[in-house]
C-alpha cells in the first residue's frame, strides 16, 4: 500500500481516522459490561490493556523487521529523539480505560463522554499550540476555539435527552476531564514515538505495557488499602467477547499514532469524538441495551460535531508559528 499517496488525500485520511475511532464506542460498551460482571474496575481495565499488550507484542515478535528494530532500540536504550517522559504516554490510555470500567457502569456513558470530550478538546488546543505532537506548533486561532466548542457542545446536546443535569456527579466529571486531557497528550506523544520508532505497532505495544504497569500499581495499592477485593477475570474460552477490549484498543491506539502526525492533535481529537458518537449511535440502533434510545438530541449532536470537524480541518493563514 502506498501510504504517501494515501495520506496525500486529506479526506481519505479523515474517513479512515473516523472509522478507527468508532471502535472506541464498542470498547467502552465491552469494558463497562466486564466491570459490572466481575465487580472490580481495575481488573476489568487490566483485561483490556493486558490483552492489547499481548496481541501487539505477538505481532511485533512475528515480524523480522520489527524484531530487529526492537533489538536496536533496546541496544541503543531507546531513541535519541525521545526523552524519558515521552514513554509515559501509555499512562493516558490506562487512565482512559480505567474510566470506562469505573465511571461508565455507575454514572453512564453520557456523563463520561461529556467530561472526556471537554478535557480532550481543551487540552488538544494547548498540546497543538505547544508543539508537543510531531506536526509542530499550531496557534490557538478563533476558528480552532469555535471547532473545539462545537465539538463539546455537540456531545452535550447528544446526551441532554438522556441525562438530567442534576444527576451529574462532580467526581465522575473531574475524572473524565483528566482522562480526556491525558488522551490528548497521549495522541501527541504517540505521534513522536511512532516517528522515532518507525512503527505504530511498537508504539502501541509500549503504550499497553505502560498502561498495564500503571493499573497494576493501582490494583496493588487499592487492594492493600481495602478499596476493592481481587476478582478473577472471566474465562476467555467461555466469554471471549469480554476480552475484545484490548484488540479494539490496539486498533485505536495504532491509528491515533499514525493519524495524529498527519492531522494534528486537535483535528484527530475532533474526528475521534465524531467517530465515537456515530459508533455509539449504531450500537444503540442495532445492538441496544437497557437505556439505549436514539433521540433528536443525538442526531443534533452529531451534526454539531460534524461542523466542528469541518472547522478544525480548515487551515488558517496564521495557523503555523
Amino acid at each position: 500500500m502506498n501510504y504517501r499517496k494515501l495520506t496525500g488525500n486529506t479526506w481519505v485520511v479523515y474517513a479512515l481516522a473516523f472509522l478507527a475511532s468508532m471502535t472506541n464506542a464498542l470498547q467502552a460498551r465491552i469494558n463497562g459490561a466486564t466491570s459490572e460482571q466481575i465487580g472490580n474496575p481495575v481488573v476489568a481495565a487490566m483485561m483490556s490493556v493486558g490483552g492489547g499488550f499481548v496481541v501487539a507484542t505477538c505481532l511485533v515478535l512475528s515480524s523480522d523487521s520489527l524484531r530487529n528494530r526492537l533489538r536496536n532500540l533496546i541496544r541503543q536504550k531507546g531513541s535519541p529523539e525521545l526523552s524519558f517522559w515521552h514513554f509515559l504516554a501509555g499512562f493516558g490510555g490506562g487512565i482512559f480505560i480505567f474510566g470506562q470500567t469505573l465511571v461508565v457502569p455507575v454514572f453512564g456513558v453520557a456523563i463520561y463522554i461529556i467530561s472526556v470530550v471537554a478535557g480532550q478538546t481543551i487540552a488538544s488546543l494547548v498540546v497543538d499550540h505547544l508543539g508537543i505532537g510531531p506536526a509542530g506548533k499550531r496557534k490557538i486561532t478563533s476558528l480552532r476555539l469555535i471547532a473545539a466548542f462545537l465539538a463539546t457542545l455537540g456531545v452535550v446536546v447528544s446526551v441532554v435527552g438522556k441525562t438530567e443535569v442534576s444527576s451529574l456527579a462532580i467526581p465522575a466529571i473531574l475524572f473524565g476531564f483528566a482522562a480526556g486531557a491525558g488522551t490528548a497528550v497521549q495522541y501527541a506523544l504517540n505521534g513522536r514515538i511512532a516517528k522515532a520508532f518507525g512503527s505504530t505497532l511498537l508504539t502501541s505495544s509500549l503504550n499497553f505495557f505502560m498502561g498495564f504497569s500503571l493499573l497494576s500499581a493501582l490494583l496493588f495499592t487499592g487492594t492493600i488499602f481495602g478499596v476493592w477485593q481481587l476478582a478473577a477475570p472471566p474465562s476467555i474460552l467461555e466469554q471471549p467477547h469480554l476480552w475484545l477490549g484490548g484488540v479494539l484498543g490496539l486498533i485505536f491506539i495504532a491509528s491515533a499514532a499514525f493519524f495524529v502526525g498527519r492531522l494534528g492533535v486537535l483535528v484527530f481529537a475532533v474526528i475521534s469524538v465524531l467517530g465515537q458518537l456515530v459508533g455509539a449511535l449504531l450500537l444503540d440502533v442495532f445492538a441496544p441495551n437497557r437505556g439505549s434510545e436514539v433521540t433528536i438530541y443525538v442526531i443534533s449532536g452529531l451534526l454539531l460535531t460534524t461542523v466542528g470537524v469541518m472547522l478544525a480541518s480548515t487551515k488558517s493563514r496564521d495557523e503555523s508559528v
